[in-house]
């Protein structure tokens, strides 16, 4: 959560010791996998070096990381870690990172990943063993209930074991879709693995929609908190919405079940929670609820010095929201720039300047009335840009010189232009 907003506010930067602390632990990430694999896959085991991937638990410090999918969390926590390495080539363009870092993470991760997923008999994929962040099972109801899955365990300290839960689901199909990415940015086709992932990740039925309507964090669940607290601080099964991709406006039946998902969970909760209540809201474009988080992370939960409180302290919340804001402000994860896109009644007019959108693109915008009336757009790699705003099908794009640039329109206020390295364009909006 402490980089989410690092990229998109113009940051990138800070995510470089990221970077580097990630080669750093790399080699025992590695040694992890193949331990997991020996483990739970042992027909599986490569002998190959980095045959096995990498993987890696919550709780890292400077000094230790630990295993995955051990105790209450699924092995999707190392699938947040490499969306982060992935994104960072989103947003900065920079090949030689992708060649050199971004491409093999996201590679080795998902080798990992396809050795952990076990087939069913309807031929999905599901990872076993898999957990949802931090879920316990609460009541003896709860357990009777868990004796119809034979798979389904409870582990130390109560937290809830079983297969395929959305967390992990959606970290597999995050992971083969960059890592399927990436390889295209490359021109990378000779590498076998490449076809093995095209096929599992058709597999892989990450998202359900419960009896409740919410988005299931259980395969096995109905109703809404079947296993679990219904106010639990955690939405680790909306990771697929934020900070992942794959709950999009593609698929609106996905969108409306994560809505009623954060209706039902509720706000009233810890400080990094809210704001990745925050985050999702703004992804679904409910600018008001996105900003009755904020308001109550900078009411309740923040100090004078902007550290978000979970005594002593916690910066998760503080990052957290910053990334948040920049949310609302600007998207780009769905293939093109989307201003504006969560802007609640309250910041009826204002501006931004330096924002960054995929493709390294920086954004300047300015609004009255809860309109956008200035728009400019500096490209940093050169690439075309495509942007989304009501009426921008009748927009004119100049350059720094005044020049008109050519356009194409799509649907729904698409508009797509070329651009020149360091070239600055101004989009005027019709009236």
């Amino acid at each position: 959560m402490n980089y989410w907003g690092a990229m998109s506010a113009n940051l990138a930067e800070t995510f470089e010791a990221y970077i580097d602390y990630y080669q750093a632990y790399r080699p025992q990430a590695e040694k992890y996998a193949t331990e997991y694999v020996q483990e739970f896959s042992p027909d599986r085991v490569s002998k190959e070096p980095s045959g096995n991937g990498w993987i890696i638990g919550s709780g890292a410090n400077p000094y230790y990381i630990p295993a995955a999918g051990r105790v209450h969390s699924g092995p999707g926590t190392g699938g947040l870690v490499a969306k982060l390495i992935m994104d960072y080539y989103r947003f900065t363009q920079d090949k030689e990172y992708l060649r050199e870092v971004g491409y093999p993470a996201m590679l080795g991760i998902s080798r990992f990943y396809s050795k952990a997923l076990q087939e069913q008999e309807d031929g999905t994929l599901l990872v076993y063993p898999s957990a949802s962040p931090e879920i316990r099972v609460q009541s003896e109801a709860q357990r009777e209930t868990m004796k119809q899955f034979p798979w389904a365990k409870e582990a130390k300290r109560g937290y809830y074991i079983t297969k395929g839960t959305t967390f992990d689901q959606a970290a597999v199909w995050e992971s083969y879709k960059d890592a399927l990415e990436g390889a295209e940015a490359l021109g990378i086709k000779d590498e076998p693995f490449l076809d093995t992932m095209r096929r599992e990740i058709n597999l892989l039925d990450p998202i359900l929609v419960g009896d409740s309507g919410q988005i299931k964090e259980f395969r096995e669940e109905t109703t809404y908190a079947t296993f679990g607290l219904p106010n639990h601080r955690h939405i680790s099964h909306l990771c697929a919405l934020y900070p992942g991709t794959m709950i999009d406006s593609k698929h609106p039946e996905w969108q409306a079940a994560a809505s009623k998902t954060l209706d039902l969970r509720g706000i009233e909760t810890r400080n990094w929670a809210i704001a990745h209540h925050m985050n999702t809201r703004a992804r679904l474009g409910e600018a008001e609820k996105a900003l009755e988080a904020y308001q109550k992370i900078l009411a309740e939960r923040t100090f004078p010095n902007l550290l978000t409180w979970q005594p002593p302290f916690q910066v998760d919340g503080t990052f957290g929201s910053l990334a948040g804001v920049v949310e609302m402000l600007l998207q780009s994860h769905e293939g093109f720039i989307d201003i504006l896109s969560a802007l609640p009644k309250a910041w009826d007019e204002g501006s931004y300047e330096g924002l960054v959108a995929r493709g390294n693109f920086t954004v300047a915008v300015e609004w009255k009335g809860g309109a956008a009336t200035q728009l400019a757009i500096t490209s940093r790699a050169g690439k075309q840009c495509t942007l989304r705003y009501q009426g921008l099908e009748g927009a004119t794009v100049t350059d720094s010189d005044g020049q008109p640039v050519a356009i194409t329109t799509g649907e729904n206020g698409l508009i797509r232009f070329a651009t020149k390295l360091g070239e600055t364009y101004s989009v005027t909006l019709s009236e």
